[in-house]
């Protein structure tokens, strides 16, 4: 494990096979997740090949993001925080970045504003634009409103974590096809992974984050990114709808779309095998090497 910080912001990172060669690939996890949520989902082919990172989200635990102001998650600042971590991990070496949900507008983020950092973009179910719909959006507009609205939002998160059962059930909410995910042989490896670290995540700042998100936009900024990008979505995203992945793949130069039919939210589960599939022919063809 590695705790990067930069002035009284700490990140977190884990780092494997840092013996191997060629391009590092760093992953960039989800809002309300950890950065333990990779070494779950990822195939085995992947996890133990090639030289890869799990970077943590600021103020997702382990990390910090104690002064909360607003310049914290400002796209610039963003981009310089995770710039300099990866510094700290690599050095001056170019990037490959698989970023979902939060971690995928991380990742175009990056793309945009650190272009010389940015090998190539794998965005998950990510968003250019930072109000969210379905449940996540609910408590966004929660975050954002009066004293009994953002106590009720700290109610809520802090209920999810009651016990990982209760968690399990309720993080179903925002997959598209259900069935799927509740039978999937990878939740509970995932839940079992995350949940420690979701037990200790400071409410005060997932209120700030999910403020704060909300009144994000680098939808201006999409058309800076030259690195190669493929956007990945469901069909049946409740939280960020499909029309948005296609907008933002309009919007990058030779940007490629793929979206997965029945898939919501929460691809891991949902579509454990589409996911490995495309992760892995993705890497393949931007790292120009086999990794099967």
């Amino acid at each position: 494990m590695y705790y990067l910080n930069r002035e009284d912001r700490q990140l977190a990172a884990l780092a494997f096979n840092e013996e191997k060669g060629g391009t590092p690939i760093v992953f960039l996890h989800g809002v309300l997740l950890s950065y333990r949520f990779w070494e779950a989902i990822l195939p085995d082919v992947i996890k133990n090949r090639i030289r890869w990172y799990s970077l943590s989200l600021p103020g997702h635990y382990p990390a910090l993001l104690p002064s909360q102001s607003p310049e914290d998650l400002a796209p610039e600042q963003l981009a310089h925080i995770l710039d300099t971590a990866i510094h700290q991990l690599v050095g001056n070496q170019p990037v490959t970045l698989v970023g979902y949900s939060t971690g995928g507008f991380a990742a175009l983020t990056l793309g945009a504003l650190k272009p010389k950092r940015v090998k190539a973009i794998l965005c998950i179910s990510g968003f250019s634009q930072g109000q969210w719909h379905g449940v996540l959006g609910l408590l966004q507009k929660l975050s954002q409103g009066n004293i009994v609205s953002k106590l009720l939002f700290k109610a809520i998160l802090y209920s999810l974590t009651l016990n990982k059962s209760f968690y399990r059930l309720t993080s179903g909410i925002i997959a598209g096809d259900r069935q799927a995910y509740f039978s999937a042989p990878m939740l509970n490896p995932t839940i079992n992974a995350i949940y420690p670290d979701l037990l200790q995540q400071d409410l005060n700042t997932m209120l700030y984050f999910f403020s704060r998100i909300a009144t994000i936009d680098i939808a201006a900024l999409l058309p800076q990114i030259k690195a190669p990008t493929e956007i990945v979505t469901g069909d049946r995203d409740s939280i960020i709808p499909c029309a948005h992945a296609q907008f933002i793949a309009k919007s990058i130069p030779n940007a490629k779309l793929n979206i997965v039919k029945g898939m919501g939210h929460m691809f891991f589960a949902e579509r454990t095998e589409t996911f490995h599939r495309i992760l892995i022919h993705w890497l393949e063809q931007t790292l120009l090497q086999p990794i099967t």
